[in-house]
């Protein structure tokens, strides 16, 4: 299990760019549903994550797409941990 800081450190770099590969997204989507589960909103990122492919494709979701959701819950990753 990642520690939140390492959590938010991929994170940031998924929503910089500096790392969109899969096995960030993988690495992300493993993280967020280990730490939390019961979390509807982040759930349903994590299942974003799961259909992420860079440069999207049919029923996949993009760089910009996951981009936008991360960003949004980068704020309960330094609040919840």
């Amino acid at each position: 299990m990642l520690s939140a800081e390492a959590l938010r450190l991929l994170v940031e770099r998924f929503c910089s760019g500096d790392d969109v590969s899969i096995s960030s997204a993988n690495a992300i989507e493993v993280a967020l549903d280990d730490a939390f589960p019961n979390d509807d909103v982040v759930q349903d990122v994590v299942l974003m994550l799961a259909s992420y492919r860079p440069g999207g494709g049919e029923f996949l979701y993009d760089e910009a797409q996951v981009k936008k959701r991360l960003v949004s819950i980068l704020g309960r990753l330094t609040e919840s941990h």
